[in-house]
């Protein structure tokens, strides 16, 4: 049962906030307990504010683009927490309902008219132990943008491939739509668990490939002197020095999304002869 309600808003965008406003009031008109993001409560002068890693609810509804549906995704304590995404941005892949549709998703949420929608999660572990999840991609970038990283990349233990380029995506089918299919990736159905490796210009041509998540991917940064950085979901940004690794792996966790069975949007598409293929951003507000 549905009791608390979390609302999480784009906030350099008036429209956004202005309807982050108008469902939060609907949700205390409803008698539940309405919990507003801390920037966002800040901003329309709401009472009860929480930073999102505090933000524990039976359900958050997001008023933005799919960057705040990622953003949301990583900071939420509760991975599994169901996420009604209103569409406020640019291509709202992510997203489910129009801002005009917001209420009515509401009411259907607390009626249980709606199904919920699995999306398999990576997670970046660091030499430290320390981990970071995402729901789209690690983006490995040379620290300066005029050098070219040396990696060495083993899957489950064994030698994939040395390369040098100007980097390296590492995408779930989720994030396949994103970055790594801007960069001449496969585009991975989103019912698949497994990651797609596109190389961003490497010096020998290397084609992308997609591999089982059930195996862990290790990342080495093989030149002596140039460092990298990884950045996950344009959110988390972490140094990998030279000669260090970083390993990848399936998260425990999943980000799940509330769905109906008619979808109330029409997403941006990508079409191909035979087959029409949402396309998500993985950064933005």
């Amino acid at each position: 049962m549905i009791k608390r309600i979390g609302v999480v808003s784009r906030l350099d965008d008036s429209e956004a906030l202005e309807t982050a406003a108008d469902l939060f009031k609907f949700i205390l008109g409803k008698r539940l307990v309405g919990i507003p993001e801390e920037e966002f409560a800040r901003l329309k002068r709401l009472g009860g504010g929480k930073p999102l890693s505090e933000m524990k609810a039976d359900l958050i509804v997001t008023v933005g683009g799919d960057g705040t549906v990622l953003k949301t995704s990583m900071l939420i304590p509760e991975a599994d927490t169901p996420i009604l995404a209103v569409n406020m941005g640019r291509r709202g892949y992510l997203t489910e309902v129009l801002p005009e549709q917001g209420r009515e998703a509401i009411s259907d949420c607390l009626k249980g008219r709606v199904r919920l929608e699995e999306h398999m999660k990576l997670s970046v572990v660091h030499g430290s132990g320390a981990s970071i999840d995402g729901l789209n991609e690690a983006l490995f970038v040379p620290a300066l943008p005029h050098k070219m990283i040396a990696l060495n990349i083993k899957v489950g233990g064994h030698d994939l491939v040395d390369c040098r380029a100007d980097g390296l995506i590492v995408a779930t089918p989720t994030g396949s739509t994103a970055h790594a299919f801007s960069a001449g990736g496969p585009v991975l159905d989103p019912s698949l668990e497994a990651f797609v490796l596109v190389f961003i210009c490497p010096v020998d041509p290397v084609h992308p490939v997609v591999v089982p998540a059930r195996k862990e991917i290790s990342i080495k940064l093989s030149n002596a002197t140039s460092r990298a950085s990884v950045i996950v979901d344009g959110r988390h940004r972490q140094d990998l020095a030279p000669g260090k690794s970083i390993l990848i792996k399936k998260s425990k966790r999943k980000a799940v999304f509330v769905r109906f069975d008619r979808p109330r949007i029409k997403r941006s598409l990508v079409r191909f002869p035979a087959v029409e293929i949402g396309r998500s951003e993985s950064a933005g507000p």
